[in-house]
């Protein structure tokens, strides 16, 4: 019984190499480490009126940064998708329909360029028009 556990030992050490010796351990591979950031992100109108539009003006992010901004309306949330300019600014339109007057939105933004991503978040409130 002894030379079969010794015999798979040294199978496992042939196989995986000093990593498999008995004792040993061998740490994960690090993975790519995401660095976190703040931006900036203000809405052309805090208070617009239904059936208006309002643009989220998205700053301070990595240049050609991808970005995610998402407007959490009462009974859906609209996702949409740009890239940042060079100076690192993005720009997103909201057509506000018949969004719930008083309601308060919640906006917000996600960019991301290599391991590094940026969060942010505002919000609006639709009144009557």
């Amino acid at each position: 019984m002894r030379s079969r556990r010794l015999t798979a030992l040294a199978l496992a050490a042939a196989l995986l190499g000093p990593a498999a010796a008995v004792g040993t351990t061998v740490a994960p591979a690090s993975a790519a480490t995401t660095v976190r950031s703040h931006c900036t992100v203000t809405m052309s109108s805090t208070r617009p009126a239904q059936y208006s539009s309002t643009t989220a003006r998205v700053s301070h992010v990595g240049a050609k940064a991808r970005v995610t901004v998402k407007a959490k309306y009462k009974t859906t949330t609209n996702t949409k998708r740009t890239t940042a300019s060079s100076a690192g600014k993005a720009s997103v339109t909201y057509r506000i329909s018949g969004a719930t007057v008083g309601r308060r939105v919640p906006v917000t933004v996600t960019a991301t360029k290599g391991s590094h991503t940026w969060t942010c978040s505002t919000s609006f409130v639709p009144r009557h028009r």
